[in-house]
């Protein structure tokens, strides 16, 4: 299980954890910031596409735009998505 992200926490990185968003694991009310990047990697209990879909429709409930999602060339275990509050 992933541990709990304050929004000070992801403020820092600008990232936020997919099974911690689907989880309820993470708090955005304070999170300063209008963009937003939504890590999937090999830790969900589902394909990673499917782990950050259901985490941007999470988001889109709260007033979140999908911009882009990405594979980071880097890694091969993670997938990406960037995100604007409307």
């Amino acid at each position: 299980m992933h541990p709990f992200q304050a929004a000070q926490q992801i403020a820092h990185t600008r990232e936020v954890d997919a099974a911690a968003l689907i989880n309820g694991r993470c708090d955005l009310r304070n999170y300063p910031y209008r963009h937003l990047a939504v890590v999937a990697d090999s830790s969900l209990p589902m394909p990673r596409t499917t782990g950050i879909l259901v985490a941007v429709e999470i988001l889109s409930q709260w007033g979140w735009e999908l911009v882009s999602v990405v594979k980071p060339f880097e890694s091969v275990d993670k997938l990406v998505a960037f995100l604007r509050r409307a």
